[in-house]
Protein backbone atom coordinates (compact mmCIF):
# COMPACT_ATOMS: atom_id res chain seq x y z
CA UNK A 1 0.00 0.00 0.00
CA UNK A 2 2.79 2.39 0.64
CA UNK A 3 4.02 1.90 -2.84
CA UNK A 4 0.34 2.69 -4.12
CA UNK A 5 0.83 5.91 -2.22
CA UNK A 6 4.60 6.99 -3.14
CA UNK A 7 3.28 6.72 -6.98
CA UNK A 8 0.19 9.56 -6.35
CA UNK A 9 2.69 11.31 -4.52
CA UNK A 10 5.15 11.29 -7.27
CA UNK A 11 2.49 11.50 -9.97
CA UNK A 12 0.89 14.83 -7.96
CA UNK A 13 4.22 16.14 -7.99
CA UNK A 14 4.37 16.14 -11.80
CA UNK A 15 1.32 17.22 -12.38
CA UNK A 16 2.41 20.28 -10.22
CA UNK A 17 5.49 20.45 -12.33
CA UNK A 18 4.08 20.56 -15.36
CA UNK A 19 1.25 23.43 -14.48
CA UNK A 20 3.63 25.32 -12.92
CA UNK A 21 5.89 25.45 -15.66
CA UNK A 22 3.06 25.99 -18.03
CA UNK A 23 2.09 29.19 -15.69
CA UNK A 24 5.90 30.49 -16.27
CA UNK A 25 6.09 29.13 -19.88
CA UNK A 26 2.56 32.54 -20.33
CA UNK A 27 3.81 34.86 -17.87
CA UNK A 28 7.45 34.89 -19.72
CA UNK A 29 5.78 34.94 -23.74
CA UNK A 30 3.44 37.53 -22.41
CA UNK A 31 6.25 39.54 -20.98
CA UNK A 32 8.33 39.31 -23.92
CA UNK A 33 5.40 40.43 -26.53
CA UNK A 34 4.51 43.58 -24.28
CA UNK A 35 8.82 44.68 -24.83
CA UNK A 36 8.70 43.92 -28.10
CA UNK A 37 10.42 40.76 -28.71
CA UNK A 38 9.90 38.01 -30.61
CA UNK A 39 8.42 34.51 -29.19
CA UNK A 40 9.52 32.31 -32.33
CA UNK A 41 7.97 30.98 -35.66
CA UNK A 42 9.11 32.97 -38.67
CA UNK A 43 9.45 36.57 -38.57
CA UNK A 44 6.36 38.26 -40.60
CA UNK A 45 6.74 39.41 -44.11
CA UNK A 46 7.99 43.02 -44.24
CA UNK A 47 10.72 41.41 -40.83
CA UNK A 48 13.71 40.47 -40.08
CA UNK A 49 14.81 39.26 -36.24
CA UNK A 50 17.29 41.01 -34.65
CA UNK A 51 19.38 39.31 -32.31
CA UNK A 52 21.15 40.72 -29.11
CA UNK A 53 23.50 38.28 -27.30
CA UNK A 54 23.79 38.69 -23.95
CA UNK A 55 25.87 35.79 -22.88
CA UNK A 56 23.19 33.76 -20.98
CA UNK A 57 20.56 34.81 -23.41
CA UNK A 58 19.58 36.44 -26.48
CA UNK A 59 16.77 38.73 -27.16
CA UNK A 60 15.44 38.46 -30.45
CA UNK A 61 13.72 41.60 -31.65
CA UNK A 62 11.83 42.25 -35.21
CA UNK A 63 13.17 45.52 -37.14
CA UNK A 64 12.06 46.35 -40.41
CA UNK A 65 13.49 44.61 -43.35
CA UNK A 66 14.39 47.19 -45.87
CA UNK A 67 13.56 45.00 -49.08
CA UNK A 68 10.22 43.67 -48.14
CA UNK A 69 8.72 46.00 -46.17
CA UNK A 70 7.38 48.23 -49.48
CA UNK A 71 6.02 44.80 -50.75
CA UNK A 72 3.76 44.78 -47.25
CA UNK A 73 2.52 48.14 -47.82
CA UNK A 74 2.22 47.71 -51.59
CA UNK A 75 -0.61 44.78 -50.78
CA UNK A 76 -2.01 46.72 -48.12
CA UNK A 77 -2.63 49.64 -50.85
CA UNK A 78 -4.30 47.81 -53.13
CA UNK A 79 -6.54 45.90 -51.35
CA UNK A 80 -7.57 49.30 -49.57
CA UNK A 81 -8.22 50.63 -53.14
CA UNK A 82 -10.50 47.73 -53.35
CA UNK A 83 -8.31 45.62 -56.10
CA UNK A 84 -9.36 41.85 -55.57
CA UNK A 85 -7.55 39.60 -53.54
CA UNK A 86 -7.10 37.41 -57.12
CA UNK A 87 -5.42 40.47 -58.77
CA UNK A 88 -3.32 41.00 -55.90
CA UNK A 89 -1.48 37.53 -55.94
CA UNK A 90 -1.69 37.17 -59.58
CA UNK A 91 0.73 40.73 -59.53
CA UNK A 92 2.62 39.32 -56.38
CA UNK A 93 3.54 36.00 -58.11
CA UNK A 94 4.05 37.54 -61.25
CA UNK A 95 6.65 39.67 -59.94
CA UNK A 96 7.99 36.91 -57.77
CA UNK A 97 7.68 38.38 -55.11
CA UNK A 98 7.53 35.70 -52.26
CA UNK A 99 5.69 35.14 -48.92
CA UNK A 100 7.37 34.98 -45.38
CA UNK A 101 8.40 31.00 -46.06
CA UNK A 102 9.68 31.77 -48.95
CA UNK A 103 6.81 30.38 -51.15
CA UNK A 104 4.19 31.83 -53.70
CA UNK A 105 1.51 33.79 -52.44
CA UNK A 106 -2.39 32.77 -52.34
CA UNK A 107 -5.39 33.87 -50.54
CA UNK A 108 -4.00 32.21 -46.94
CA UNK A 109 -0.88 34.05 -47.08
CA UNK A 110 -2.80 37.25 -47.76
CA UNK A 111 -5.03 36.67 -45.39
CA UNK A 112 -3.01 36.24 -42.73
CA UNK A 113 -0.97 39.20 -44.11
CA UNK A 114 -4.34 41.73 -43.73
CA UNK A 115 -4.79 39.78 -39.70
CA UNK A 116 -1.55 40.60 -38.76
CA UNK A 117 -1.91 43.74 -36.39
CA UNK A 118 2.31 43.69 -36.21
CA UNK A 119 2.04 45.64 -39.35
CA UNK A 120 0.53 49.13 -37.01
CA UNK A 121 3.24 48.26 -34.34
CA UNK A 122 1.10 46.17 -32.00
CA UNK A 123 2.60 43.09 -31.15
CA UNK A 124 0.18 39.97 -29.25
CA UNK A 125 0.66 37.27 -27.47
CA UNK A 126 -2.58 35.06 -27.26
CA UNK A 127 -5.90 36.13 -28.13
CA UNK A 128 -6.61 38.59 -25.76
CA UNK A 129 -2.78 40.77 -25.22
CA UNK A 130 -2.55 43.02 -27.26
CA UNK A 131 0.70 46.13 -26.65
CA UNK A 132 0.25 48.78 -28.98
CA UNK A 133 3.71 50.21 -30.10
CA UNK A 134 5.94 46.84 -29.19
CA UNK A 135 7.41 46.91 -32.76
CA UNK A 136 8.13 48.76 -35.83
CA UNK A 137 5.08 49.78 -37.92
CA UNK A 138 5.20 49.46 -41.85
CA UNK A 139 1.44 51.08 -42.36
CA UNK A 140 -0.54 53.42 -40.66
CA UNK A 141 -3.80 52.70 -38.83
CA UNK A 142 -6.01 54.46 -41.09
CA UNK A 143 -4.77 51.76 -44.19
CA UNK A 144 -5.11 48.85 -41.98
CA UNK A 145 -8.51 49.85 -41.01
CA UNK A 146 -9.55 50.41 -44.58
CA UNK A 147 -8.23 46.97 -45.36
CA UNK A 148 -10.35 45.80 -42.44
CA UNK A 149 -13.38 47.57 -43.73
CA UNK A 150 -12.88 46.19 -46.98
CA UNK A 151 -13.03 42.60 -45.81
CA UNK A 152 -15.60 42.87 -43.77
CA UNK A 153 -17.35 44.06 -46.71
CA UNK A 154 -16.71 40.72 -48.57
CA UNK A 155 -17.12 38.42 -45.41
CA UNK A 156 -20.57 37.60 -46.11
CA UNK A 157 -20.40 37.56 -49.85
CA UNK A 158 -18.38 34.99 -50.50
CA UNK A 159 -20.17 34.08 -54.42
CA UNK A 160 -19.03 37.28 -55.67
CA UNK A 161 -15.20 35.74 -55.82
CA UNK A 162 -16.51 32.81 -57.75
CA UNK A 163 -18.29 34.61 -60.00
CA UNK A 164 -17.81 35.57 -63.84
CA UNK A 165 -20.79 38.53 -63.67
CA UNK A 166 -21.83 40.90 -60.76
CA UNK A 167 -24.78 40.16 -59.46
CA UNK A 168 -26.92 43.22 -58.40
CA UNK A 169 -28.14 41.79 -55.01
CA UNK A 170 -24.86 40.00 -54.08
CA UNK A 171 -23.66 41.16 -50.81
CA UNK A 172 -27.42 42.65 -49.81
CA UNK A 173 -29.99 39.93 -49.03
CA UNK A 174 -29.39 37.28 -46.29
CA UNK A 175 -31.05 34.34 -45.54
CA UNK A 176 -32.84 35.55 -42.26
CA UNK A 177 -32.33 31.95 -40.66
CA UNK A 178 -28.50 31.64 -40.89
CA UNK A 179 -27.14 34.88 -42.28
Amino acid sequence: CTEHWWKAYLNGLGEYYSRELGVKISRNGKLNAERGQFNGGKPPLGYKLEIQDFGTYKKKKLVIDEETAPIVKKIFEMRANDVPVKEIIKFLNDNKYRNSRNRPFNKNSLQHLFNNKKYIGTNTYGKENEFPNAVPRIIDDELFEKVQNIKEKYKHSPGIKKATERYILTGKIFCGHCR
